[in-house]
């Protein structure tokens, strides 16, 4: 049997973009500089936002990157887009899509024959980079998130659903559909 895993290539020059930030001593910094290098390691650290991980990630699979707050993360082209990606890196073990929806499932659905949908799972490590890259077909996902749905719809009042993936998880998915994946580890 022909294994589901396969390689995951990536710009390896661009992994390392960010390791200066944890690296520098901010003392060393000329005080003109210091805050721009103080919100750069504020904007790496953070809980809140993946932006700059996001952009590291289209930087090293060579995407194009969506500028747009919603919508898919990541394009291979822009004008005519064959695959599409969403891009979930974490400091974590847990990724999450944050107040899952039909629609939002909908959307993974919604794409032409020739196009792939994608789900990019990262971990970031503590010098601001990644350790290993998984890439999923989407569609492995759809099956579980609108059951999860489902489960929430019938609370009153319903919760903020956020329907969160683990890599394992992932990849009993891709077994259970016989499903390829890709993969870079460090």
């Amino acid at each position: 049997m022909e294994s589901l895993e396969q390689p995951l290539i990536i710009n390896e020059s661009k992994l390392d973009i960010y390791k200066k930030y944890s690296e520098t001593d901010l003392n060393s910094i000329p005080e003109e500089h210091r805050l721009a290098y103080e919100l750069a390691i504020i904007s790496l650290t953070s809980k809140q936002g993946n932006e700059p991980y996001e952009l590291l990630l289209s930087y090293i699979l060579n995407l194009e990157r969506n500028d747009k707050k919603h919508g898919w993360d990541g394009f291979d082209n822009k004008e005519e887009p064959l695959h599409l990606y969403e891009f979930k890196p974490s400091k974590t073990n847990t990724y999450n899509i944050n107040d899952d929806t039909n629609n939002k499932i909908d959307e993974y659905e919604k794409i032409k024959e020739n196009q792939r949908a994608w789900v990019i799972l990262a971990s970031i490590t503590s010098s601001y980079s990644f350790d290993k890259i998984y890439k999923f077909p989407a569609e492995i996902y759809t099956e579980d998130r609108k059951k999860r749905l489902q489960q929430i719809q019938l609370k009153t009042p319903p919760p903020r659903s956020v329907y969160s993936i683990s890599i394992k998880k992932s990849l009993e998915f891709c077994t259970k559909f016989n499903k390829k994946y890709f993969v870079w580890r460090r």
